[in-house]
């Protein structure tokens, strides 16, 4: 079965929403299961970062290469990845760039060496990379290059997907989720479907959705219920619920990845629990000066609240200071961020918020956005 959904209106999604339960039911592949399950052991849908992930000693050091499988470096790429999207551990993605950098040298002066799936698995990681790096077009054209009979292309159109969303491009986001469905995957393609429809302008129907649906998400598995739980808080946050977006964004905040403890840590402030906020970000405070920039002005808007020293305002000074020196604009939101939260600037804050907005489009940018708008000349803004 193949859907496609182009410009669908609201009932039309919650028409097919509505039936996708009897699937489970009805379809011999997950007929005594909650959800689909792969077949193989080696099919990946969708990844996760594990409890206690370890990079092996060859991963972190990528020169030394020269006598690793591609089997090995696939798997190194993976964890590195995985690990790169927790807190304190974004420095891990550069190391994964150099050695996907190594090996798409290897697979070019080598080609006749490697498999069609290899190759495929090595766009994936690139797409994955260049996603991270805000390179959306080029993550997009390695993804397309996927075929549909690869056991990894679900995977890829999560990827697509989530790529439409942060650009706000609804309707070809409709389009990757239907395509879900397709491949065994009605819970995953539902909630890719919902939260489009929250996102394109219909929060209270789609949360309303995630409300009746709960049940059947928690008698899924973990990665179903995972998602629910960052789209639901996502929705929340559009809504204005901060106290239900909090509790979302709590779920399993103990593995979560680091976009998942800024979700949090927003909603947290929002409510007023700044001591908490700033206790558990410091945690991933070691000292070896690796916290990602977004970690240290969350900190740094708490200390300032709590009347704390000036640790992390300072260390966040610095920081803001050079990604302006160097125009970062992947950095735009965070930057925004500290002239509205942390040294309130009016004409930054706007500035970046806008530079940021131009190429990320999700709901906590919406939220920069306005923010940064409503700003008074002397840079005031109410927590």
């Amino acid at each position: 079965m193949k859907v496609l959904v182009h410009k669908t209106s609201l009932s039309a999604v919650l028409t097919g929403l509505f039936a996708l339960p009897v699937l489970l039911t009805s379809n011999s592949v997950y007929g005594q299961n909650k959800t689909w399950v792969p077949t193989k052991k080696e099919e990946v849908v969708l990844e996760y970062e594990s409890t206690s992930p370890v990079v092996s000693e060859s991963a972190q050091n990528p020169n030394n290469q020269v006598n690793t499988t591609w089997k090995d470096a696939y798997a190194q790429l993976q964890s590195l990845l995985s690990q790169s999207s927790r807190p304190g551990q974004s420095y891990l993605e550069q190391q994964a760039q150099l050695l996907a950098h190594h090996w798409t040298r290897q697979f070019k002066i080598k080609a006749q060496k490697f498999t069609e799936n290899d190759q495929i698995k090595l766009k994936l990681i690139n797409a994955q990379l260049l996603q991270k790096k805000h390179r959306f077009k080029e993550a997009l054209e390695e993804l397309q290059k996927i075929p549909k009979s690869n056991k990894l292309y679900a995977q890829a159109v999560l990827i697509k997907s989530r790529i439409h969303h942060i650009e706000g491009h609804y309707d070809a986001a409709r389009q990757s989720c239907s395509e879900l469905l397709s491949h065994g995957l009605p819970l995953f393609a539902q909630l890719c479907l919902i939260e489009t429809e929250a996102l394109s302008g219909q929060p209270e129907k789609s949360y309303q959705l995630l409300i009746n649906f709960r049940k059947q998400y928690e008698r899924s598995s973990d990665d179903v219920l995972i998602w629910y739980h960052q789209v639901a808080g996502s929705i929340a946050r559009i809504l204005k619920e901060t106290s239900s977006a909090e509790q979302h964004f709590a779920f399993k905040l103990d593995i979560a990845p680091v976009s998942q403890w800024y979700q949090w840590a927003d909603m947290a402030m929002k409510n007023g629990n700044f001591q908490q906020s700033y206790k558990l970000l410091k945690q991933f405070d070691d000292g070896n000066n690796k916290l990602e920039d977004g970690l240290i002005v969350r900190l740094a808007r708490a200390e300032k609240w709590l009347e704390l020293d000036s640790h992390y305002q300072e260390l966040a000074k610095e920081k803001i200071e050079l990604r302006m020196k160097r125009n970062d604009q992947l950095h735009a939101a965070d930057i925004a961020y500290y002239f509205i939260y942390v040294s309130p600037d009016a004409e930054q804050a706007l500035y970046w918020a806008e530079q940021n907005w131009e190429k990320v489009k999700e709901p906590s940018d919406k939220e920069l956005l306005i923010r940064a708008q409503s700003m008074d000349s002397s840079g005031g803004v109410n927590e």
